[in-house]
């Protein structure tokens, strides 16, 4: 062959494999984009201190092999006006907008605006229909509201077990009635067997099943128009026709209760009748009492309502409602003298050992937190019936289990439930994005404290050091892990101060959080700008897509990738 021919084919062969390049290229490029996936791990209530303090061999090596901040924010600069609690914060860390967007301001999920701000399983799926979406949660308003374009979807219920706490609360929006109007309203919980019941002004309102109970009540005394506690929480306004029985009214007697106290109807069977306070006066007395009947007329045990102090202040005014009756009325003080003490005896003390009600007339116009009778004090037995925030009517039961170790238990092993299925989806599925949320955090901080100096909270911080490292071995152990691009993502939606996080926008401890970047993808070290939790949509989508579109509007930048507009 002469050189000429070996020169032409030699160049045949090389523009051959140039014509080739671009198609390989964009091929190896979709390839690529295949293998890139995201899990995002969501677990409640965790304060970054606190996070550094605990034993967690698995968060540290996530962090010094990943980008890190224990200085990122719940809040952004241009809104602030949600509450600091995890209806918002979930829906700006799942969504990538702030609350001006997704609409979420509480825990109602009033004015959710995910159609036009959607969880970013949405925005993957619009792009790459054939993407496997994963979502395992045990907080249900995530599934319930949050949540879409999920192909597997589970919430982990919490198995109620015998004297476990009770908590049944709702709205008073959804009977379309403003318990806070100035208007005289009726208010009734009863327990029936295995069922808590909240009715409001004769109508049920919300109900709790699976309630096994038997317990007694704890303190010396129960109180009306507060617990235990003084303070914000006292009721102010007007109390009128408070009852406890030893039985379950039946909807029929509830509903002539309310009509009762409204002024018309029949009077109900006072059978099981326990006690009754009509805060009515004596013809000689004035209008500045120191203690109440028990009209309930039970033979021996009259429960006599006595003022908390000397001192308190102890007004009855007329009702108003066009009859001879008369209300108790307390100031909005609410200092250590507020309301009525009633001597903690049997069987007032063992009224949560078989079926019960409650029931008060009230009238108020006070919008924050209204406790019309209970002996709440974080310790010892307690039933509280309330005006929760925002509209919300209350029936609490607590066992006396003052640390609610129990509680605590359980949810933990529900945690490890939850790793344990996420485990299984990443060894038998082929999982695109997954997201993945533990509880048990947020729990211990309400029980006991969201402190890095309490003990109980950061042992259930290593206790989902140790879930994380079960869901992660299974992400390891996939046949194709090798050839995968995971972005792991470790996040919370809050912190917290002593017990609680609600209305913290000026409190670093509810306000500062951390977040953890982890994989091939991602720039190792400490995440020099300033971060916020809605940064974690735009970081996947970031990753799984190549690109965060504009025209979706995220408030959230990328964090921590090896990443170029």
């Amino acid at each position: 062959m002469s050189i000429s021919k070996q020169i032409a084919g030699m160049f045949c062969l090389l523009l051959a494999g140039t014509m080739l390049i671009p198609k390989l290229s964009a091929a190896n490029r979709e390839e690529t984009r295949s293998q890139k996936r995201v899990l995002i791990i969501g677990m409640d209530g965790t304060r970054p201190d606190a996070l550094l303090k605990a034993k967690t061999p698995t968060f540290d090596r996530l962090i010094r092999e990943g980008a890190f901040t224990d200085q990122a924010q719940i809040l952004g600069k241009r809104y602030q006006k949600n509450d600091t609690i995890s209806g918002p914060g979930w829906s700006s860390i799942l969504t990538g907008v702030w609350a001006d967007k997704h609409g979420v301001h509480d825990n109602h999920f009033k004015g959710k605006n995910y159609e036009l701000f959607p969880h970013f399983f949405k925005r993957l799926k619009r792009e790459r229909p054939d993407a496997q979406t994963a979502s395992l949660v045990s907080w249900e308003p995530i599934h319930e509201f949050i949540l879409s374009e999920a192909d597997i979807a589970e919430v982990e219920s919490l198995p109620r077990m015998k004297n476990q706490t009770a908590d049944l609360s709702v709205s008073a929006s959804k009977l379309k009635i403003d318990t806070r109007d100035g208007q005289w309203h009726h208010l009734l919980a009863v327990r029936k067997q295995d069922e808590l019941q909240l009715f409001l002004d004769g109508k049920q309102i919300a109900s709790l099943s699976g309630v096994d109970l038997d317990y007694s009540l704890g303190g010396d005394f129960y109180y009306l128009g507060r617990d235990s506690r003084a303070g914000q929480t006292c009721f102010h306004g007007q109390l009128d026709e408070v009852r406890l029985w030893k039985r379950a009214l039946s909807p029929e007697e509830i509903s002539q209760s309310a009509k009762v106290a409204a002024g018309a109807g029949q009077t109900v069977d006072r059978k099981g009748l326990l006690t009754e306070y009509m805060f009515e006066s004596h013809p000689e007395s004035d209008t500045q009492e120191r203690q109440f009947a028990d009209t309930a007329g039970q033979t021996g045990q009259s429960f006599p309502a006595l003022a908390v102090s000397p001192t308190s202040s102890l007004k009855l005014v007329e009702t108003g409602t066009g009859k001879d009756s008369q209300a108790l009325e307390l100031p909005a003080a609410g200092d250590k003298t507020h309301g009525l003490k009633i001597a903690m005896r049997k069987p007032l003390r063992d009224i949560t050992r078989s079926d019960f009600t409650l029931e008060a007339r009230f009238r108020t116009t006070a919008r924050g937190r209204n406790i019309l009778m209970g002996n709440y004090d974080g310790k010892a037995g307690a039933l509280n019936l309330e005006l929760h925030e925002d509209n919300t009517v209350r029936i609490y039961v607590q066992p006396p289990d003052p640390r609610n170790a129990s509680s605590l238990k359980r949810e933990s092993e529900r945690d490890k439930i939850i790793a344990a299925k996420a485990a299984r989806i990443l060894r038998e599925e082929n999982p695109t994005a997954m997201f993945v949320y533990f509880h048990q955090t947020d729990a211990t901080g309400h029980a006991i404290g969201f402190s890095p100096d309490v003990p109980e909270y950061i042992s259930a911080i290593e206790n989902v050091d140790a879930c994380v490292n079960t869901v992660l071995k299974a992400m390891q152990s996939r046949l194709n892990f090798e050839n995968e691009d995971w972005l792991t993502i470790i996040c919370t939606d809050h912190g917290g101060l002593k017990r609680g996080h609600s209305k913290g926008h000026q409190v670093p401890e509810i306000c500062r959080v951390f977040l953890i970047v982890h994989g091939p993808s991602v720039t190792p070290g400490r995440v020099q700008e300033q971060a916020y939790v809605v940064d974690v949509t735009a970081t996947a989508l970031a990753h799984l897509l190549g690109k965060v579109d504009e025209q979706w509007q995220l408030d959230g930048k990328v964090v921590g990738l090896k990443y170029k507009k």
